[in-house]
């Protein structure tokens, strides 16, 4: 069977923008960039972008091209026991999609209540607390799943390209629509002076520096899975430098861009800026209940968060269905809907049980989860870096210079198991 394509260069862009752009894009970069100082925090982040979260790509694209498969088979060519390291990862994924594929959940039911003008009646707090872990959630998410197997079924020209294509576009437009709103509240200003402010003392910080890395890291989902089945999609006449650099951006100006829209919203109605998941939940449904057309701006905003999860959960089911496919010899609609419902039943017990919900949550994203982008490198590094440099070169229009390679093979390693130690340790 003929390995699939991308059908141009800006499709894979937007579909690895959609991979990378996830509900921590709306919530989590705003929040850690208020907590660790606004610009003190936003100058790090963009350094380590550049630095390290391109090379991150970059070196997931490269294995994945020039192994022309995903985890399993790219890690079964370089390493000993690959194979079941990529078996891992894909389980992995699974979880991942499991789990997140509640949080989709919920927001689509938020978006309908906001449609309804339900929850313009309805305390946040209450509202939340009735859905969050019931028999209700188990169907939303039922719902998020039905639709991603739905987009990946169609395949990756005809499904993930094209529904990216239209979603990417959509999110930047809603996007950039509620943030003038926020900035145009009353007492914005306040909002800005928190979001921007720098707090330098912040800065000089190890911390901030680990946290911003952190943020960077796993925003851009190099992670040893999506974006080395995306790179294997990859026609040898694509441009991987510049794609990194295009996707590192997009993502970075979403989640940058998704602050202006919070943090004067939230101050301009005298809330609390700081609330985690909450924010999501509960501070900014308030906020729109007393916002001016507050239930139109609502529901074009959990319209984008519908948006953003749905371009990541596509890259989760693609990482496992791609593996069944080159593996089992099975078509991609049969593929797609088995391992759609065996997800629905791992995932199930976290729309009942909060404890399993944080377990599988914890299990994959951060014990084990992180593992798989050093898999990546150390399988891209036993393939030779010679031949992975002159991969990377292959269609480049510009130029990489020389110090991809020892950049690659000694230092970045080190700043994925220097991340993963972080976690740990600074909680």
């Amino acid at each position: 069977m003929a390995r699939e394509t991308w059908g141009s260069r800006v499709g894979f862009v937007a579909a690895s923008i959609g991979s990378a752009v996830g509900l921590g894009n709306i919530w989590m970069f705003p929040m850690r960039a208020g907590l660790y100082g606004g610009a003190a925090f936003l100058v790090p982040y963009l350094v380590l972008l550049f630095t390290v979260g391109v090379v991150g790509l970059t070196v997931e694209w490269t294995l994945g091209r020039s192994t022309k498969g995903g985890p399993i088979e790219a890690f079964a060519k370089a390493l000993p026991g690959g194979k079941y390291l990529g078996i891992l990862v894909n389980i992995i994924m699974i979880m991942i999609f499991a789990f997140y594929s509640l949080v989709l959940g919920w927001i689509l039911r938020y978006f309908i209540a906001t449609l309804t003008g339900e929850l313009t009646k309805a305390n946040p707090g209450a509202f939340f607390d009735a859905l969050a872990f019931s028999k209700e959630a188990l169907l939303w998410q039922f719902i998020v799943i039905a639709i991603t197997v739905g987009i990946v079924a169609m395949g990756v020209q005809k499904g993930i390209e094209r529904a990216n294509k239209i979603m990417m576009p959509a999110l930047f437009v809603l996007l950039i629509m509620l943030t003038i709103r926020s900035v145009t509240l009353p007492n914005a200003y306040e909002g800005l002076k928190f979001y921007l402010l720098p707090d330098w003392s912040k800065m000089m910080s190890g911390k901030t520096w680990m946290i911003a890395l952190s943020q960077m890291f796993f925003s851009l989902s190099v992670l040893g899975t999506t974006m080395v089945v995306y790179g294997s999609y990859l026609k040898e006449s694509d441009d991987i430098p510049l794609s990194a650099i295009a996707t590192a951006f997009g993502d970075t100006a979403v989640a940058v861009t998704a602050g202006f829209l919070i943090f004067p919203a939230v101050f301009s109605f005298g809330v609390e800026p700081t609330a985690g998941p909450g924010l999501v939940f509960v501070t900014l449904p308030m906020v729109f209940q007393k916002m001016p057309g507050g239930i139109f701006f609502g529901m074009l905003f959990f319209l984008l968060l519908i948006f953003a999860g749905l371009s990541s959960t596509v890259s989760m089911l693609e990482v496992y269905v791609d593996s069944a496919i080159t593996k089992l010899n099975m078509s991609r609609k049969n593929a797609s809907v088995l391992l759609g419902l065996a997800t629905f039943l791992v995932g199930a017990p976290s729309a009942l049980s909060p404890s399993y919900f944080d377990w599988i949550a914890n299990i994959s994203t951060v014990y084990i989860g992180p593992l798989g982008a050093l898999i990546a490198a150390l399988a891209l590094i036993r393939l030779g870096i010679e031949k992975a440099y002159e991969e990377l070169r292959k269609g480049a229009l510009i130029e990489v210079p020389e110090a991809w390679k020892p950049w690659v093979k000694y230092l970045y390693p080190i700043v994925i198991i220097v991340i993963y130690i972080s976690q740990f340790v600074l909680g």
